[in-house]
C-alpha cells in the first residue's frame, strides 16, 4: 500500500509509464497525447467542419453583393394577327440593365463582409467549444483510469490481507469476522471495477464521437503532467477575454452590422437607374432602328415611403439589440472568467495540501495500521477504517485534480485562448 500513491502519480509520465512495483507498464504507443487529440479534433470534428462550410458560404456572398443585378433581355412580336408569329408587324429586342445608386453597392458589400466575419468568429467559438468538451472528457477518462489502477492495486493488496486473515483464523488468532470482512471488502472492490470499466468505455465512446473516429477504433491511456501549474493573472485574463473571445468580437460586430444596415436603409431613399437599348425590326423592312431607354426608380413616392421608413426603424432596432447583447456578453464573460479563476486557484491550493500533508499522513496511518494488524497489535476493523480513509482521500484527490484541469479548460474557452495555465496566451487568429 505504501507505493500506491507513487504508482498513480508516476502514471502521468508522457514516455514509458512504469510503477515502482512493476505491476503497471504503459507503452508510449498507448498513451493519448492531448495536444494531438486537439489537432485531430480541429481537422475531423463534424461540428467544426460544418462551421467551416458556413464560413465559406458567407465568404461566397461577398462578390454576389458587389455585382450589378442580372441584366434583362426582352423579345416581343407585336401586332400578330391571330397569333401568327411570322406575320407580326414588328419585332422588338430589348436589353435592360438596372444600376443601383453607387453607394448602395458599397454598403451591400460591406454588410456581406461583416456577416462573413460573423461566421468566422462563429467558427472560432465552435472550435473553442468543441476543444473544451474534448479536454473535459479527456480529464474524465484520466480520472476513471486512475481509479481503475487504484482499485486493481487495492484488490491485489486486499487479496493478500484475506490470506493473512485466513491464516490467522486457522491458527485461532483472529475471529472469523475478520475473514468475512476482508471477503466483503474484496467483493466491493471488484464490483467497483466493473462500474469503472463501464465508465471508461463510455468516456472513450464520447471522445471518439468528438474526434469523428470509427466505432471500431480504440483509445489508450489519458495522461496529465504530475505538476499542478497555473500562473495566469486575472487582469490579463479579463483583458484577453474582452478582446479575444470570439463571442465578444461577434457581438461587437453586431453593432457595426446594424450601423451598416442603417446606412443602407437611408440609401434606399436614393433612386436607382435603369438603362437599355432596343432594336425594332419590321418584316417588310419599312421600319428598322435603335432606341435608347433610361429611367429611375421613385423611392420617395407617397405610397412607398412607408417601406423605406420601416427599413430605417428595423436598422435602429437592430443597433439597440446588438448593443444590449454586446454589453450583456461582456458582463457574462467577465463573471465567468472570475468565477473559474477563483475556482482554479482554490483547487490548486487544495491539491497542494493533499500532496504535502493529507495523503502522506493518510498513507502513514494505513502503513501503521497494516503493520499493527499483522503483528496482532490492533484488530481488523481499525485496519479497514484506515484503508478506507486512504482510498477515499486518494479518490478525492483524483476528483479534485480532474476538476482543476476541467476548470482550466473551461477558462481557456471563456478567454478564447489555449495553454493559459503557464501564463503564455495563444490568441485566436481573428
Amino acid at each position: 500500500m505504501a507505493k500506491i500513491f507513487l504508482l498513480l502519480l508516476v502514471f502521468g509520465n508522457p514516455w514509458l509509464v512504469r510503477a515502482q512495483t512493476d505491476s503497471i507498464v504503459v507503452p508510449e504507443s498507448q498513451v493519448l497525447d492531448l495536444e494531438l487529440l486537439v489537432a485531430e479534433a480541429m481537422m475531423n470534428n463534424l461540428e467544426i467542419r460544418a462551421s467551416v462550410s458556413q464560413m465559406d458560404a458567407m465568404d461566397a456572398r461577398i462578390p454576389q453583393e458587389k455585382g450589378l443585378p442580372d441584366p434583362e433581355f426582352k423579345f416581343m412580336q407585336e401586332n400578330m394577327p391571330d397569333f401568327k408569329f411570322n406575320e407580326a408587324m414588328f419585332s422588338r429586342f430589348e436589353l435592360m440593365q438596372e444600376i443601383p445608386f453607387p453607394s448602395k453597392l458599397g454598403s451591400r458589400s460591406d454588410l456581406a463582409r461583416i456577416r462573413a466575419e460573423h461566421s468566422h468568429h462563429d467558427h472560432l467559438e465552435k472550435a473553442n467549444e468543441v476543444i473544451a468538451r474534448l479536454k473535459e472528457m479527456y480529464f474524465e477518462l484520466w480520472l476513471v483510469q486512475q481509479n481503475l489502477v487504484l482499485d486493481r492495486e487495492n484488490a491485489r493488496l486486499m487479496a493478500q490481507f484475506l490470506k493473512i486473515a485466513s491464516s490467522k483464523y486457522g491458527l485461532g488468532l483472529v475471529p472469523q469476522q475478520d475473514v468475512l470482512k476482508a471477503q466483503v471488502e474484496l467483493s466491493m472492490i471488484r464490483n467497483d471495477l466493473l462500474s469503472l470499466r463501464q465508465r471508461e468505455l463510455s468516456a472513450k465512446a464520447m471522445l471518439m464521437s468528438i474526434l469523428n473516429r470509427a466505432p471500431s477504433d480504440t483509445l489508450g491511456f489519458a495522461i496529465i503532467p504530475e505538476q499542478v501549474e497555473f500562473d495566469a493573472n486575472l487582469d490579463s485574463l479579463l483583458d484577453l477575454a474582452l478582446h479575444n473571445r470570439p463571442m465578444i468580437v461577434h457581438d461587437s460586430l453586431g453593432i457595426v452590422e446594424g450601423t451598416t444596415m442603417l446606412s443602407l436603409a437611408n440609401e434606399e431613399y436614393l433612386p436607382d437607374l435603369k438603362i437599355g437599348v432596343e432594336r425594332i425590326i419590321s418584316p417588310s423592312g419599312a421600319q428598322e432602328g435603335w432606341s435608347l431607354i433610361a429611367g429611375i426608380s421613385i423611392p420617395f413616392a407617397p405610397w412607398s415611403l412607408g417601406k423605406s421608413g420601416a427599413r430605417v426603424d428595423e436598422a435602429n432596432a437592430t443597433i439597440h439589440r446588438a448593443t444590449a447583447l454586446y454589453q450583456s456578453s461582456k458582463l457574462m464573460v467577465t463573471a465567468r472568467v472570475k468565477d473559474l479563476y477563483y475556482k482554479v486557484r482554490a483547487s490548486k491550493e487544495q491539491l497542494s495540501t493533499y500532496r504535502v500533508a493529507i495523503l502522506p499522513q493518510a498513507q502513514q496511518s494505513l502503513t501503521a495500521s497494516s503493520t499493527a494488524y499483522q503483528t496482532g497489535q490492533t484488530d481488523f476493523l481499525m485496519f479497514i477504517d484506515a484503508y478506507r480513509t486512504n482510498v477515499r482521500l486518494m479518490k478525492d484527490y483524483f476528483m479534485l485534480r480532474m476538476g482543476f484541469d476541467q476548470s482550466v479548460a473551461e477558462l481557456e474557452r471563456e478567454v478564447g485562448s489555449r495553454n493559459i495555465a503557464s501564463g503564455i496566451y495563444e490568441r485566436n487568429s481573428q
